[in-house]
């Protein structure tokens, strides 16, 4: 080759390998470490390194990748400030790499403080390898870290699974006072809250733990023993088996030495340590020479291969998410690198870091050590791995020794070869061992209700076995000395379920010997009080109220239900109301509705009508097709007001009809409300005496009262106690009152033979809602609140354990659930007390609507049947003596205007209808009756003949009659074309009468006109005679038939 051909190639081979670095952004990566010494290794691992180099393809197109490896020797904040200022912010990185190991290195944790505040006042992103760091839940992070080495978090959660795996649920948390301790014990009680809308039944078949955490302790002076083994003292009082340890390394073997002392290493007692407990050196763990067999420990690798590892990883990390971005842009990358410096005062946040955070958040992979890369909202990695160490035995060298017996990954825990606590051949119970209790009860429902054994001798569910003394019902005195087994069940037995279960104790219920609740007797106890004093029972559980007298002789849990004094009264059937169909009105607007309003529209209606034009027209518009009146019109306000479907007459009048539709819309709007009220006024009235609590007037002062008002209580119990020491006086008046038992309290309020009775109130309240007539309700607001409690002896060990159930049932709304299962009733529903009463008040009661309920009803029937029969007589005292002296008052026919019915009954035509129509009805059973009835109709027939007749000639005279008055003028052609005689057909018995033209003169006219009127009157007044004749004897005949 000459020298030209070589000069060529060494140009091409500039441009070629120049063409590499030309438009490439150069990107620096610093990795921070705490170390002073070992730089060679890790600065290997970097990016630009001999292990490590960045052959991607795609990376080399648009980065030119380096490391720099910043190495602390010391951990203050002016070294930290120091590496920003001279190192990181002069490259420009886009992210650093923070290692901190606090196992290998020893390290003041405020320099991690500092380092986290600082970065996150910039925004600048660290992948960081640090234990210390301080996330204790998995709530997202304002900070833009990533956190790749495992974390207190992490921890606790490996631990909680391996106590859900042997079923381990009841813990204490135990601590000392070094830094990170707050945050060991948030993560306990974060991962074991159950929150408030978790499903119980979300997975049957594979349930999740419920941890409980007995007890959180915090151990102070631990370099002092007796005080450290005094405080430990604690975990012998709260009965614990699983502890969980955060303190140093160092303490941890005077924390154990203090246990040991305490005996509770044993078989039955299980440490785990946390990691930071573990006696360790700055490669790995040491001999557990001073530590007890079978304790646990988690753990996780920390040397310089861990180190390396974390330095691998996080370049890993880095270079993907530079990936990322090299796809999301294309052909063409815009990378913007932070512009910080120390020598002015603008150094800010880093906005563009957000874009560069979320690259690095979001990268996923497995890394070449094996490690799946992948994380959370706050930046955590969520599966990091660790390990379960456990103290055994070397079987080789002798002695004790660490060894790996499980492993938690994402796959969940993994455990094999352990030795237990004590070397036992297995897991202990992490529960104490059952203890047997003996436990007084006494009845009183719902809270101890007893029932028959069956007669397999078994209880069913939601019952226990308890021993009975026998007892007179009425006196309620012991009739034996011997128990007889029952079952028991309600609510304190479903208490006591749950403290059997949660404490694990076995127990024997037992029924108080005497009966008594428990009050000083002449300055001794007696019944549940007596029992404990004597140490005969070692709880009492029932429905035994807290009272100050009780508390200075016994002690007393924190109360399970509240409760107070009430008072409870008997609800009477009250006096059914014969007018109730007209309560939902007054007395004065019934009578402005029924009297003043129905008249007056009425009589408006008919005056319109008489008025109008189109109407009657003042009387001159009668007609057989339009018949109308007042009573008519009255009629037919009625019709409307009720809606009744019967046949009535309209007006015909605009005015009339107007008045007519106002009516109708007043009718609507009446029986609308009038319907709406009614179904109030037809309930049941109820009624009780409203007492409006313990301080009510008729407590207070019964004999105010005629009778004097009777009330009590039940002997020796809380409410009698309470009575006493506040109002002596009802104290001593109700006594003769007294019940020996409530049920019998009960029995006397129903029968009348007290007025009230006055108890606990949930107790009376249950009963009320049980009563099966629903026939008791309690009354007054509750008086001396206090609650329900389990009773012990003085200094029982139980008072914090039976607490601590009872707050967690309270919390998780079990009591709330209990309350309502076993104190609601049927009839609390349906009973509704008057705010408003005052004195002896009144209820309403929801029930069928029967008989009594239509009382009124029926009154209002039977009125007007009774109504009807006196108008039945009232008209046959006017037909018979009434009509004749009205008839002749009557000249004009004014009753007809009134009455179309009693204007007819006042005219001839009447009398002839009347008696065609009894003749119709009439049927003959003999011969000679029907020949006289034959005989008399055909002479009505004659009758009615000779009456059409007459008609018909009346007509022809009033138009002759008329003719007569008009002058006409008639043309001689007229005159020769006419007729010279008009011939009219007259009836028969009638003369021809002849029409005179208008030339006649007037002197005879006027004579013929007056022989035509004297012939017609005088035959139509023969006729009118004979007809009345032929009446009368008709009507003499009909009553005589």
């Amino acid at each position: 080759m000459d020298t030209y051909g070589l000069f060529n190639l060494v140009v091409f081979s500039i441009c070629v390998l120049g063409s590499e670095t030309l438009g490439r952004a150069r990107v620096t990566l610093p990795v921070i470490v705490h170390l002073r010494r070992d730089r060679d290794h890790y600065g290997r691992h970097l990016p630009g390194g001999r292990t490590l180099p960045s052959r991607d393809i795609t990376l080399r197109r648009f980065f030119f990748l380096q490391g720099q490896l910043i190495l602390l020797k010391e951990g203050d904040p002016k070294h930290i400030l120091d590496a920003f200022c001279d190192t990181i912010f002069p490259l420009e990185a886009p992210a650093v790499i923070y290692i901190n190991n606090p196992h290998y290195h020893n390290v003041n944790p405020a320099a991690t403080h500092y380092f986290q505040s600082l970065t996150q006042y910039l925004g600048l992103p660290v992948i960081t390898w640090n234990p210390e760091y301080l996330v204790t839940s998995q709530t997202h992070s304002k900070t833009r870290n990533l956190l790749i080495s495992p974390t207190i978090h992490h921890q606790v959660k490996a631990m909680l699974s391996m106590l859900g795996r042997y079923n381990w649920t009841d813990i204490t948390v135990v601590t000392t006072n070094e830094t990170g301790h707050d945050d060991f014990i948030s993560a306990v009680k974060d991962l074991t809250r159950v929150p408030k809308s978790a499903d119980p039944y979300d997975d049957i078949n594979n349930p999740k733990p419920r941890f409980r955490i007995l007890e959180t302790l915090i151990l102070r002076n631990v370099g002092h023993e007796a005080t450290l083994c005094q405080q430990m003292q604690s975990l012998i009082a709260a009965d614990s088996r699983i502890m969980l340890l955060y303190s140093r390394r160092s303490q941890t073997y005077a924390i154990m030495e203090c246990a040991r002392k305490l005996q509770i290493t044993g078989s039955e007692y299980v440490w785990i340590l946390s990691m930071d407990s573990v006696p360790k050196n700055t490669k790995t763990w040491v001999t557990p020479t001073r530590l007890p067999y079978g304790l646990f420990g988690v753990w996780y690798d920390y040397g310089k291969r861990a180190m390396t590892e974390a330095i691998d990883t996080g370049v890993e990390i880095w270079t993907n998410a530079l990936k990322m971005l090299t796809k999301d842009a294309g052909s063409s990358i815009n990378f913007q690198t932070p512009k910080f410096t120390c020598s002015s005062n603008n150094t800010g946040f880093w906005t563009e870091g957000a874009n560069m955070y979320e690259k690095l958040r979001s990268v996923s992979f497995t890394s070449k050590w094996g490690q799946e890369i992948d994380f959370n909202d706050a930046g955590q990695l969520m599966h990091p791995k660790l390990k379960i160490i456990n103290i055994q035995r070397n079987g080789l060298k002798g002695g004790k020794n660490w060894t790996v017996v499980g492993h938690w990954t994402r796959e969940g825990l993994s455990m094999r070869r352990i030795t237990w606590p004590g070397e036992a051949l297995g897991p202990p119970r992490g529960k104490p061992k059952r203890r047997f209790l003996r436990i007084a009860t006494l009845r009183e429902n719902p809270y101890v209700i007893y029932k028959e054994m069956p007669h397999g001798g078994k209880c069913g569910p939601h019952t226990v076995a308890c021993e009975i003394y026998p007892r007179d019902k009425e006196t309620f005195k012991r009739l034996s000395n011997e128990t007889e087994t029952m079952c028991c069940t309600g609510l304190s037995i479903d208490l006591l379920f749950e403290l059997s279960a949660e404490l694990e104790f076995d127990y024997e219920l037992f029924e108080v010997y005497d009966g008594q609740w428990g009050a000083e007797v002449n300055k001794e106890w007696n019944g549940l009080v007596r029992v404990l004093l004597d140490k005969k029972a070692d709880m009492v559980i029932t429905s035994l109220k807290i009272n100050p007298e009780r508390s200075t002789a016994v002690d007393f849990s924190v109360p399970f239900l509240k409760t107070g004094i009430t008072i409870i009264v008997s609800i009477r059937d009250g006096a059914i109301s014969p007018t109730a169909l007209l309560e939902p009105y007054d007395y004065p607007s019934w009578c402005f509705i029924l009297l003043f309003s129905v008249h007056a529209t009425g009589a408006s209606i008919f005056i319109f009508e008489w008025l109008s034009p189109y109407g009657l027209d003042r009387g001159s518009a009668l007609s057989k097709d339009h018949k109308f009146s007042l009573f008519r019109s009255l009629w037919l306000i009625w019709a409307m007001l009720f809606s009744a479907a019967v046949t009535t007459d309209t007006p015909r009048g605009i005015s009339s009809r107007f008045l007519g539709n106002m009516w109708a819309l007043f009718a609507l709007v009446f029986l609308a409300s009038y319907t709406a009220n009614l179904a109030a006024f037809m309930i049941t009235k109820k009624e009780y005496y409203d007492l409006s609590g313990i301080q009510d007037w008729r407590l207070q002062n019964p004999k105010a009262m005629k009778p004097p008002f009777k009330f009590g209580t039940i002997p020796n119990g809380s409410t009698e106690t309470n009575i006493k020491s506040n109002d002596p006086e009802m104290y001593q008046y109700m006594r003769r009152y007294n019940r020996p038992s409530v049920a019998e309290g009960i029995k006397a309020v129903t029968r009348q033979q007290l007025h009230a009775f006055i108890y606990d109130a949930t107790v009376l309240e249950y009963l009320a809602g049980q009563d099966e007539k629903c026939s008791l309700i309690t009354v007054g607001k509750w008086g001396a609140m206090t609650g329900y409690g389990v009773a012990f002896p003085r200094g029982s060990e139980w008072i914090d354990k039976v607490n601590g159930v009872i707050l967690r049932l309270t919390q998780k709304g079990e009591m709330e659930r209990l309350q309502k299962f076993w104190l609601s009733g049927a009839c609390h529903n349906n009973k509704k007390k008057d705010p408003n009463s005052n004195g002896f008040g009144q209820g309403a009661k929801s029930s069928y609507l029967g008989i009594r309920n239509f009382t009124s009803a029926f009154i209002f029937l039977a009125g007007g049947i009774a109504l009807g029969v006196i108008l039945v007589v009232l008209e046959h005292l006017y037909f018979r003596f009434g009509r004749n002296k009205l008839k002749e008052w009557d000249k004009r026919g004014c009753c007809a205007l009134v009455s179309l019915s009693m204007g007819r009954s006042l005219t001839f035509k009447q009398y002839v209808t009347k008696a065609i129509d009894a003749h119709k009805r009439h049927r003959c059973t003999d011969r000679t009756c029907q020949a006289q009835f034959w005989e008399v109709q055909h002479e009505l027939d004659a009758a009615l003949g000779k009456v059409d007749k007459l008609q018909t000639l009346i007509s022809h005279l009033k138009q002759q009659t008329e003719d007569r008055c008009v002058w006409r003028f008639e043309s001689e052609d007229t005159r020769n074309r006419s007729p010279a005689k008009t011939n009219t057909p007259l009836p028969e018995n009638a003369e021809e009468i002849h029409v005179e033209g208008a030339s006649e003169q007037k002197p005879r006219r006027r004579q013929d006109e007056a022989d035509t009127k004297g012939s017609d009157v005088t035959q139509v007044e023969k006729v009118r005679d004979e007809l009345m004749k032929l009446l009368q004897d008709e009507c003499e005949r009909e009553s005589v038939i």
